[in-house]
């Protein structure tokens, strides 16, 4: 027969007493959509970061660009994070992956055999700015949604170099690294792809003759004080401000430039 203190023990446990079984700590986990919104715009900003440097030229056609493990170490980021971002440059074309060989730039493609009707660089300087005077105050919404915070930095500090330009192959730089890096903000690869386009125009006769022509000390400042006030607006994410910014800045470089 058992003794009180075994039937005791067979109830309530060896621990019997006012003692209470000690619980686990408690995890508190971050909501999944934080998680993966986080994750998404680190994805941004390391394609975004990439993308510049190839366009730039930072990053030449057939160079190595570094290492998962460097990438993630230089944005803070998890290797996943960083092979995703790299995933998508790599269906856009923008670079090869090959094992045993790194990931590589890849080389702009040929271009396509001359029409006889139109190519691009038959464009004129005035359809040029009728253009963009179409398509680039409609994407100031595009940036003050999309832009991380290194965006808006490069476009600030693309205001700031322009500051210290003089002459005009400096102004020139700063201009064009104004203008792409305010497209790149946009993480849109269809605009970027288009302004690549007009980039080309902008770098070939007789746009560069005219513009080279029209431009001195008095009308750079002209334009920085403008660059300036679309990056105030897109820093402070004013979408409306921002067009119309760019808007009024295209039309002030047209009747300068054409007199229209």
């Amino acid at each position: 027969m058992r003794s009180y203190p075994e039937l005791v023990q067979n109830l309530f446990g060896s621990g019997c007493g006012d003692s209470v079984p000690s619980e686990k700590p408690v995890r508190i986990r971050a909501p999944v959509q934080n998680v993966r919104a986080r994750a998404r715009a680190q994805i941004n900003q390391v394609q975004a970061t990439i993308e510049r440097n190839i366009e730039q030229g930072r990053t030449k056609p057939g160079e190595r660009i570094a290492t998962e493990r460097e990438l993630a170490e230089q944005f803070g980021a998890s290797r996943s994070v960083v092979r995703t971002a790299l995933a998508e440059l790599h269906k856009a074309g923008k670079i090869i992956r090959k094992v045993g060989h790194g990931t590589i730039v890849q080389a702009a493609p040929d271009a396509s055999p001359r029409s006889e009707a139109f190519t691009l660089l038959d464009t004129s300087p005035a359809e040029l700015l009728e253009f963009r005077l179409a398509l680039e105050p409609g994407l100031a919404e595009a940036i003050t949604l999309n832009a991380s915070e290194s965006d808006l930095k490069l476009i600030i500090e693309s205001v700031e170099g322009g500051d210290r330009a003089s002459g005009w192959e400096q102004w020139e730089h700063w201009d064009r690294s104004f203008h792409l890096n305010l497209v790149a903000a946009t993480h849109n690869r269809l605009a970027i792809g288009v302004y690549n386009a007009v980039i080309g125009i902008r770098h070939e006769r007789p746009w560069l003759k005219i513009k080279q022509g029209h431009t001195d000390a008095i009308f750079w400042r002209g334009y920085q004080d403008e660059h300036r006030r679309i990056a105030a607006a897109l820093a402070a994410r004013d979408a409306a401000a921002a067009a119309e910014a760019i808007r009024d800045h295209l039309t002030k470089v047209r009747f300068k430039m054409l007199g229209i």
